[in-house]
């Protein structure tokens, strides 16, 4: 496995939006209908606005027939205007165009989608009980893991929580002392939410008692011993209360198997604060946080689990999740569903129905049947939807075909060319099979459509691993910065923007040193060595645009200069490879 760069999860490397550790399905099935309404809405409101064609053709119309009337009239005498202008109707005229009308009509309420009956179900799910405890200490802010301990966590919390798709998740934060951010559930959109909020502002009380946060998640397990449950905690391993082995020893007795995910080094760093000073003791020296790897794999022993550091990335999720897998199962209520019943095509097969009547009725020669033919085809085209090619593809790329799922993604693309999200998930599907150049082109495409700030920022992310992946680093950091443009301070971005940077580094040549002529080691040669030419002052240049150089300053004095001061370390803390995988969809 290639490990040249980061993993991420739902946004390609580092966390992509958005997908690379699911975990195994397990068996969901209907329960039972719920609860059902008599609420109409239109899931395209917006398509509306189109209806204001109508009142404009209908002035075409009327203008129309006036200059054909003052035409006729020029041309022939009254009486003589039906011979010479014979087969014209007025009402036929009228006819025609009430038929156009009517379906245009219809055509733009059926796009609007039009929707009834709101149906609320309930799933059921086999599924065992975890709980991510997570330390949100001050000591956390520490950066010997770049681009520091809390938010390297929270990258890899949220992965977790996509490898536990299956299981009842609840989430523990805790310092000083703990609280549970939220009980075991399935709504892993709320969780993921959470975990993104995490940080140290949480918790009053600062400090580290592991063992009261490994208490507390015990305590909120359902009292039913059919279950399996588990515990991952997440920490540095700092314990200031001294609690934590006895009560692993209580979680072993409960059945409670506790997995330990280490962060941090065993040489420590200072804890940078919010006015840009270090944390100081009383004498005033620098704090220095270390982490204890020892106490955590003391309490992952106790309980029967393991312990895992945290640069192991993938490696660490899939053995955590297959542990999680072997546990017992039962089955609860999983999450509310709602499910429309759509009413598109009451309107779709009608306006259907009034083309072919205006087609075959004509002005005054019927209409040839190639036309019939290729009104046929374009209501067969418009009955297939974009909507259920999207579906399909979410289907295929959720179990892992791929090549079906950029299909279905292609013909969703030419359902609607002008909606980006089709190319973007295409360009995803093809980078799961290894087709970076081809993802690339599509990413690109999906670039020069109508975008928010948000997915422009997650297209640029997803170019840069591309361009990663077929060793164009250059345009890769260029890529990362764009995206940084678009979405200043995201952290995922920032550490790939950091990880391509070394990885262009290390393959750049070093520079070799100039061999010495034959009388260098004399004295007098040494001393007459000639000193080097004095730097030539540069003209100052104008130009409309920044240089690269200047974006770059730029880009690091707006975005993360404490990540530029932290390079060295992480250099030295940051494994050499990682595994690329992009991000599914927005």
């Amino acid at each position: 496995m290639d490990k040249t760069f980061r993993q991420c999860v739902d946004k390609s490397w580092v966390e992509q939006k958005r997908s690379c550790c699911f975990a195994t399905p397990q068996q969901f099935f209907l329960r039972q209908t719920v609860a059902q309404s008599d609420m109409f809405s239109f899931e395209h409101p917006e398509y509306f606005k189109w209806l204001s064609v109508i009142p404009i053709a209908l002035v075409i119309w009327l203008l129309y027939l006036r200059w054909r009337q003052q035409a006729s009239a020029r041309l022939a005498a009254p009486s003589a205007q039906e011979r010479v202008l014979p087969g014209w109707s007025l009402s036929r005229f009228w006819l025609k165009n009430l038929l156009l009308s009517g379906a245009v009509v219809l055509l733009i309420v059926a796009a609007a989608n039009p929707r009834r009956g709101v149906r609320q179900t309930t799933t059921s799910q086999q599924s065992a009980d975890v709980y991510i405890v997570l330390d949100v200490s001050q000591s956390m802010l520490a950066r010997d893991a770049l681009p520091s301990r809390l938010e390297r966590a929270q990258i890899f919390a949220r992965q977790l929580l996509r490898a536990l798709a299956s299981e009842r998740v609840g989430i523990v934060f805790f310092a000083g002392s703990a609280y549970v951010a939220m009980p075991l559930t399935t709504d892993y959109e709320a969780a993921d939410m959470l975990l993104r909020a995490a940080g140290t502002e949480l918790i009053s009380t600062q400090g580290s008692d592991i063992g009261r946060a490994l208490q507390l998640a015990a305590e909120r397990f359902d009292p039913d011993p059919t279950a399996g449950r588990a515990i991952v905690l997440i920490s540095d391993g700092e314990d200031h209360e001294g609690r934590a082995l006895k009560a692993a020893e209580k979680l072993k007795d409960l059945g409670v198997i506790v997995f330990c995910v280490g962060v941090g080094t065993a040489e420590g760093a200072p804890i940078p604060l919010a006015d840009g000073e270090y944390k100081r003791d009383a004498q005033g020296h620098a704090v220095r946080t270390r982490a204890d790897e020892a106490l955590l794999r003391q309490i992952a022993k106790a309980t029967r689990g393991e312990y895992y550091r945290i640069e192991a990335g993938d490696a660490a999720l899939e053995a955590i999740r297959r542990e999680i897998g072997q546990l017992d199962r039962r089955a609860v209520q999983g999450r509310s569903l709602e499910v429309f019943d759509s009413y598109y095509q009451w309107f779709a097969v009608p306006a259907f129905f009034l083309l072919v009547l205006y087609a075959a009725l004509g002005w005054r020669v019927r209409p040839s049947a190639a036309a019939v033919v290729l009104l046929l085809a374009i209501a067969e085209a418009f009955g297939q939807s974009q909507r259920e090619h999207l579906r399909q593809g979410d289907e295929h790329f959720a179990e892992g075909r791929y090549a079906q799922a950029e299909e279905a993604y292609r013909n969703a693309h030419i359902a609607n060319p002008a909606d980006p999200k089709a190319l973007y998930n295409q360009g995803s599907a093809l980078y799961r099979q290894g087709k970076y150049a081809e993802a690339q082109q599509v990413w690109e495409k999906a670039l020069q459509k109508a975008l928010s700030a948000d997915q422009k920022a997650d297209v640029w992310h997803n170019l840069g691993n591309a361009l990663a992946e077929q060793g164009n680093l250059s345009e890769a950091i260029r890529a990362y910065e764009n995206s940084l443009r678009w979405r200043p301070g995201d952290p995922d971005t920032k550490v790939n923007l950091q990880l391509a940077r070394k990885k262009q580094q290390q393959s750049q040549p070093k520079p070799q040193e100039q061999p010495q002529s034959g009388n260098s080691n004399t004295p007098d040669d040494e001393n007459t060595a000639a000193p080097p030419p004095p730097e030539q002052p540069q003209e100052p240049t104008h130009r409309h645009r920044l240089t690269p150089e200047e974006a770059r300053r730029l880009l690091e004095t707006t975005v993360a200069p404490q990540d530029q001061n932290s390079g060295r370390k992480y250099r030295e803390l940051t494994p050499e490879k990682h595994q690329l995988r992009p991000k599914k969809d927005w």
